[in-house]
């Protein structure tokens, strides 16, 4: 007999801890209820059932978004029933109003209330909202652009008559604007560059003969607000500007070719500037454009000219390894932090973008994905990404052509990271260096979630479709290519003059796709206008189908005339702003100097000068979301639901310049035409609103449905099942119980051994 080791208790012992464990993890099955209650119970299982919760808990919450969409649409819809209802009776007022039997004193009558009711209308319109949304206004108080939502007051009168009339702004000097964006409370902002210390640039501290970056903010009136500059070097410029989240300003540009930010507060005040470390030819940066991503970060991309010669905040290469020539670097920055302090709180991703050649992304728009697109010019085939980290990537590329200087489209997701390049077009010989090719300025989504690019051509090809794009010796062409949403050409069109023309902006009307530039000379598609030469800024609408001309008007005078920023207005005017140089023409006694920054508000619908009623607000560096929303109607990304809003006032039920005089029976018979038209238009965008609300009650059912299967399947792998865990219960119990009474008995056996020794 020994005693040092009791091997009858030891083995009691162990099946004892393992029996505890078991009842352990089937106790909390029974309280929890579940059968995985951490990895280890099932490292698979978990991964699953996490990804069905997440599904489950995201169709909950689309479907309480889906609600507000319904209770949304039904706020319009409320609205425009009572639009109906006043367009009826003004009929009935019509009708009667027709009838000679009538005296005037009785038409006059009939006219003041048909007035009265007009006015109601517009009220109706204005009065119509949904948590800020005006949905019958064609706007939205809420969108993307900085600053504070205007609210109803004054919104007739929030584009001025200034405006229509051409305003420009600057100093004797030259003064350039190269970025503007449009806030919702109706005042813009724009950025550029100047040598001037007079006029709207007197005591902004500009040093004699020196260029410094130049930030203007203009009231709703035209008037300057406030006048911002920038000089670190004599030779500073600003590329782009956004608002952010704190009622302030970030600028991008550069000082003597290095990469400047400067933020502003609400009121034009510096808050900070940094300047990124550049060496060698990196000293040449000209590039640098800014955007929104929606969480109160900003995108920011910059060229670089000289591989690893620019450098970030911790004196690393910005952006990771140079790819080869001039990489295009990406960052999404914090502009709540200030570089100067805390580089790292400040740059919270960056990566490069390009090949073994020049690439080049110039401007950034959003997508209704919550990615971005954009893209200019490359010259490789070679496409990589090369991030911070070290790693390097190849995102999937579609090559259209063989062209060395193609146009280049990238489509970011909503991380960042590229998701798609498009590369395309050709050369009068395949391969040949070809130096005067394609280049974009600006990429939008439209309402049909396809894509228009806006860009300039000089190629004698087919630039990625069938469709014949642009003739050499004609020189450069505007050039305007429809993608859809894969980044699959539809059609590519041409436009322009015998001289070289560029294309620098688009927006969506509901007519057509409203495109400005400059156009080199009037002829070909440019409508000729007498007294006027040099470059002229041009605008022209074209189809959203077949892209063929609409209208086309020239702006400027004798001097060099450019476009370079366009925005609707919620009444379907053109807001355009550019650079001009002339004295004469639509500039008669405005130039203040040798350049100017200017702006002119045109009628949408035929490109005239605009009325004097004036426009709505909405907001947004140019492709912003503006006229419509997206409800997230279920679990991942992509499931959106667009609406798009409606317009109700006056102008537009009616038409702009609609009379509704019923003081003869001629003159009532029109007005009476025009109900039915204003009827008819009510109609279809009630009836649109109308289908809103049957679709989004179908996704919520559907919703319901998805919800209540993926519970039930991740029920049957993640819950427990009780009767079972019971019986394993029961057993770990009985055995708990017998494993105690065997390690009593072992226990007993050595007692012996003092027995033996009492003998």
């Amino acid at each position: 007999m020994i005693i040092q080791h009791n091997l009858a208790s030891m083995g009691a012992f162990r099946q004892s801890k393992i029996t505890t464990s078991r009842k352990a993890k089937t106790s909390e099955r029974l309280a929890s209820g579940y059968r995985i209650n951490r990895a280890a119970d099932d490292a698979a299982g978990l991964s699953i059932s996490q990804k069905m919760r997440a599904q489950i808990r995201g169709l909950s919450q689309a479907n309480e978004n889906i609600q507000d969409g319904v209770n949304f649409v039904k706020v319009g819809e409320s609205g425009m029933q009572e639009v109906h209802e006043i367009l009826q009776r003004i009929r009935e007022l019509s009708v009667q109003a027709a009838s000679d039997t009538n005296t005037a004193g009785d038409r006059t009558a009939i006219q003041r209330e048909i007035d009265a009711l007009s006015v109601e209308i517009n009220k109706i319109a204005y009065g119509t909202s949904f948590n800020g949304h005006h949905m019958l206004c064609g706007e939205t108080a809420g969108s993307v652009g900085g600053g504070a939502g205007g609210g109803n007051s004054g919104l007739d009168n929030i584009i001025s008559d200034s405006l229509s009339n051409r305003t420009t702004y600057g100093g004797s000097g030259d003064d350039y604007m190269n970025s503007a964006i449009h806030n919702p409370d109706g005042t813009i902002v724009f950025c550029g560059s100047t040598n001037s210390t007079d006029q709207d640039l007197d005591g902004c501290n500009t040093a004699a003969g020196q260029r410094s970056g130049w930030i203007t903010k203009v009231g709703t009136d035209g008037e300057v607000l406030w006048t911002t500059t920038v000089d670190k070097a004599g030779t500073g410029t600003f590329s782009s500007i956004t608002a952010t989240a704190d009622g302030g300003y970030l600028a991008v540009g550069n000082t003597g070719g290095k990469p400047l930010l400067t933020k502003l507060d609400a009121d034009g005040n510096i808050s900070w500037t940094y300047q990124f470390q550049c060496t060698g030819t990196d000293n040449n940066v000209n590039n640098a454009f800014l955007m929104q991503d929606g969480s109160g970060h900003v995108f920011l991309s910059i060229q670089s000219f000289d591989g690893n010669g620019l450098k970030d905040g911790r004196g690393d290469p910005l952006g990771g390894a140079a790819l080869g020539g001039r990489d295009a670097i990406m960052l999404v920055i914090d502009p709540a932090v200030n570089p100067n302090d805390d580089y790292d709180a400040f740059e919270k991703k960056a990566y490069r973008v390009g090949g073994d050649s020049n690439e080049q992304i110039s401007r950034l728009y959003p997508t209704s994905d919550g990615g971005y697109i954009g893209g200019n010019y490359t010259l490789t085939t070679d496409f990589k990404q090369s991030n911070n980290d070290g790693t390097v990537i190849r995102p999937p590329a579609d090559i259209i052509g063989s062209g060395s200087h193609s146009a280049f489209i990238t489509k970011f997701d909503k991380n960042g990271d590229v998701e798609k390049i498009l590369r395309f077009g050709d050369s009068p010989a395949p391969g040949v260096y070809h130096n005067s090719g394609e280049n974009i300025s600006q990429i939008i989504e439209t309402a049909a979630g396809e894509y228009i690019v806006v860009g300039t051509a000089g190629i004698s090809d087919t630039v990625g479709t069938d469709e014949p794009s642009t003739d050499e010796t004609n020189g450069k062409n505007i050039w305007v290519m429809k993608l859809d949403k894969n980044l699959t050409p539809i059609w590519s069109r041409s436009y322009g003059s015998s001289k070289d023309d560029i294309g620098s902006c688009v927006v969506e009307t509901e007519n057509g796709f409203v495109i400005a530039g400059k156009a080199g000379a009037m002829d070909r598609d440019v409508t000729q206008k007498p007294g006027y030469s040099g470059d002229n800024a041009w605008v022209f609408m074209i189809d959203k189908d077949s892209g063929d001309i609409i209208w086309d008007e020239v702006h400027g005078g004798s001097g060099n005339d450019s476009f370079s920023f366009i925005f609707e207005a919620g009444n379907g005017d053109i807001l355009l702003g550019g650079n001009s140089s002339s004295n004469n023409g639509d500039l008669t006694d405005k130039n203040k100097g040798n350049n100017d920054a200017w702006f002119l508000k045109l009628d949408g619908q035929t490109g005239g000068n605009a009325p004097s009623s004036g426009g709505g607000t909405g907001g947004g560096a140019l492709s912003v979301k503006n006229g419509f929303i997206y409800l997230q109607v279920g679990a991942y990304s992509g499931n959106s639901f667009r609406i798009d809003y409606a317009d109700m006032r006056t102008a537009a039920v009616f038409g702009k310049n609609a009379a509704l005089n019923v003081m003869s029976h001629s003159s009532a018979e029109d007005v009476i035409s025009l109900c039915d038209q204003a009827i008819s238009y009510v109609s279809k965008q009630r009836s649109r609103y109308g289908s809103y609300q049957n679709a989004l009650e179908h996704l919520y059912n559907a919703n319901a449905i998805t919800g209540e299967n993926v519970s039930a399947s991740e029920s049957k792998l993640a819950d427990a099942d009780m009767a079972d865990e019971m019986v394993a219960f029961s057993r770990s119990q009985i055995l708990e119980q017998a494993n105690l009474a065997v390690m009593a008995q072992a226990n007993m056996a050595n007692q012996t051994v003092l027995k033996l020794v009492q003998g």
